[in-house]
C-alpha cells in the first residue's frame, strides 16, 4: 500500500510542478485543441493560473486524470487522491479553494468518468 501511495505523491508533484509555472504566460493557443482543452483552458484563466505554452496547461490537465485513475485503479481512496493532489498544489502555492477548483476542472474537462473521486 505504501509503494501506492508513494507513487501517487510522486505523480501529484510532476502536475504541480506543471501548475507551478504561474509565472509564465500563456503563450500561443494549443496546436488541435479539443473541446475538453478549450473547457480546461477556460478554467485555468478564470483561476488566473498561467503557463509557459498552453499545452503545458493541457499537460498539467491531463496529469490530474492520470493521477486520479492511478488512485482509483489501485483502490486508493478518493480521499486520499483527493488530499496527494492538493497536497503537491499547496506545496507550488496554490490555494485549498483554487487547487480544488483545478482538480474538479481537470476532471471534468477530461475525465468526467471519475466526478465521484473528486467530489463537488
Amino acid at each position: 500500500m505504501y509503494r501506492r501511495r508513494a507513487r501517487l505523491t510522486i505523480i501529484a508533484a510532476g502536475a504541480a510542478a506543471a501548475v507551478a509555472m504561474t509565472t509564465l504566460s500563456m503563450g500561443s493557443p494549443v496546436a488541435h485543441a479539443t473541446e475538453a482543452d478549450d473547457q480546461f483552458l477556460s478554467v485555468v484563466t478564470d483561476l488566473g493560473f498561467e503557463f509557459a505554452t498552453p499545452d503545458e496547461a493541457v499537460e498539467a490537465g491531463n496529469n490530474v486524470c492520470d493521477i486520479v485513475a492511478e488512485g482509483n485503479a489501485n483502490n486508493i481512496s478518493p480521499s486520499e487522491i483527493r488530499s496527494s493532489i492538493s497536497a503537491s498544489l499547496l506545496e507550488q502555492g496554490v490555494d485549498e479553494t483554487s487547487a480544488a477548483q483545478l482538480m474538479r476542472g481537470a476532471v471534468d474537462a477530461y475525465c468526467p468518468q471519475y466526478d465521484a473521486v473528486v467530489g463537488d
